[in-house]
């Protein structure tokens, strides 16, 4: 895996020889609204690789696959050269058991709390959101909660004309230790006030 860090996290890392995530320094639930989203894929942690160390309320991210290929990121794309100041990709060996994988592209389906049917086609679409539509809130409620549990299934990969599967897939697990580190190459996003 490769997980995409402030310096100051490998930093810590070195130092003490753990990290694990400090939600109040996280844009995405200080800032952003996703914390129900995150409650409920912590929620799912739980159920799928077990609870949390004591202390850990969050999970880390990391990259599994990007653009279908298992290997590490090219931090000249976009999503990474926007980091802002010194970042590290920090290449990781984690065992199986401990890390939850899910579909990044329709792990936004679960941020912008939308439904994820199973229609194919446009007709499909429009007939299964005039459905869903029609059931009472509680039932929609909880229809939509189940239906994001589809972002777990990352295999087989696939790419049709409607939808594509496991083209970009992302990682979460509780804590980083310093022994699971492969490898770590420090960068500069495009907002660091220092560009060199």
């Amino acid at each position: 895996l490769w997980t995409i860090q402030p310096e100051n996290v490998y930093e810590i890392l070195q130092s003490q020889g753990v990290f694990h995530c400090n939600p109040k320094l996280s844009d995405c639930i200080t800032q952003c609204g996703f914390t129900p989203y995150y409650d409920w894929l912590i929620q799912q942690m739980h159920q799928r690789i077990g609870p949390p160390p004591s202390g850990v309320t969050h999970p880390i991210w990391a990259w599994h696959t990007m653009n279908w290929k298992h290997q590490k990121p090219d931090l000249r794309r976009i999503e990474f050269r926007n980091c802002p100041g010194p970042q590290v990709c920090i290449e990781l060996e984690i065992p199986d058991q401990d890390v939850l994988l899910s579909d990044e592209e329709r792990w936004h389906i679960v941020l912008n709390d939308g439904y994820y049917g199973d229609a194919k086609t446009e007709v499909e679409m429009d007939k299964e959101d005039a459905w869903f539509k029609g059931l009472p809130q509680d039932e929609q409620e909880q229809l939509k909660e189940k239906s994001w549990e589809k972002i777990f299934n990352v295999r087989p990969s696939y790419e049709d004309s409607w939808e594509r599967r496991g083209c970009y897939i992302q990682a979460t697990f509780w804590k980083l230790r310093m022994e699971q580190v492969v490898s770590v190459r420090h960068f500069k996003g495009w907002l660091s006030a220092d560009r060199t």
